[in-house]
């Protein structure tokens, strides 16, 4: 297969879902509370590439160069000679460099940051050493493990090559937005990390930052689309005009919020097989104010553009591979 088209194509589905991403953002840029989403891409495995027929070049025997240095809970590696093992869902990928940090087991693991830059470890990918087995380096040296987990392929590789790129995951931002004064009698914002609770028609727990509530016809504080916002002892029930009291409220801050889930109407939800792990609000509960969205639609509007001209470069590049594989077609064939 043309390696060329594969790279090419799998950009543009990858573009694609970012474009989306990008256009549901705009479309709630005047939504409180709203919180950006933001495409997160990843390469394919980097695959060995071998010579077919030429003469193997003969290596030097001997211990590989490792460049090595740590900053706190990171550590970075650089190898001159050989392959660094990641194994990663889509298959193992070998690289120069790898930048990991050491999980509560004790693995190996690459890593990213979130919004507050602290270092999350990327569930999925292991450094492996050479027999494909994670390897925990918790308590030992690193530096010299890390010297044993380069692998030494056959004299006839000549370097690596990805196949293209895949969306790994979408993310959201829950950097906070604007707070923007209404005077209105059932608005709320959260100035900090945290988030409302609100309750759904079949008692599932819901999360949102959107703090514009109203009272509902058997005189219970809901969001605008019905869901009962949750007070410390359950729904919290407003009398006769009573007017409302940030003490009502079950604000909390959750401590693994990078994985909820977006599900509608301005709502989050942690998925069935994890755990939430609430922990108390620490910032200021505001009435009379709401939080506008964290959007930036000029930098929405920059990151189109580009995404825009990726596009044109990409469909180009498919074109020239087209055209390269028509001649080999009809040309070279008649040689």
């Amino acid at each position: 297969m043309n390696r060329g088209l594969y790279i090419s194509a799998t950009s543009l589905i990858a573009n694609q879902k970012r474009l989306e991403s990008i256009a549901n953002n705009l479309s709630n840029m005047n939504t409180m509370g709203y919180k950006k989403d933001i495409t997160i891409t990843e390469s394919f495995p980097e695959v060995l590439l071998s010579k077919i027929n030429d003469k193997p070049s003969i290596r030097s025997s001997g211990e590989n160069e490792i460049y090595y240095q740590t900053d706190g809970e990171t550590h970075t590696a650089h190898t001159e000679e050989g392959y660094f093992m990641v194994r990663t869902p889509n298959g193992i990928s070998y690289v120069k460099d790898i930048q990991f940090v050491v999980d509560d087991e004790g693995y190996l693991r690459t890593f990213y940051r979130n919004e507050k830059n602290e270092y999350k470890v990327d569930a999925e990918n292991y450094i492996v050493g050479p027999g494909g087995n994670p390897v925990q380096g918790q308590g030992g040296n690193l530096e010299a493990m890390i010297q044993g987990l380069v692998y030494n392929p056959s004299p006839r590789v000549i370097g690596t090559m990805s196949a293209g790129v895949n969306v790994k995951k979408v993310v959201v931002d829950f950097s906070q937005g604007s707070i923007v004064e209404t005077g209105g009698k059932y608005d709320v914002a959260l100035n900090g990390s945290g988030f409302f609770k609100v309750q759904g028609d079949n008692g599932e727990i819901y999360y949102t930052r959107n703090g514009a509530f109203t009272v509902n016809a058997n005189g219970e504080l809901t969001t605008i689309d019905g869901y009962k916002v949750l007070g410390q002892n359950g729904p919290i029930d407003m009398g006769r005009g009573q007017e409302i009291n940030v003490s009502m409220l079950d604000v909390v801050d959750l401590d693994n919020k990078e994985y909820l889930r977006k599900v509608g109407n301005n709502l989050y939800q942690m998925p069935e097989d994890i755990e939430v792990e609430e922990a108390p609000f620490g910032g200021e509960v505001l009435q009379g104010f709401l939080e506008d969205s964290n959007v930036d639609s000029i930098k929405e509007m920059v990151e189109m553009i580009n995404l825009l001209r990726n596009f044109e470069s990409c469909q180009k590049a498919i074109r020239v591979q087209d055209e390269m594989l028509e001649k080999s077609a009809n040309e070279i064939g008649r040689v």
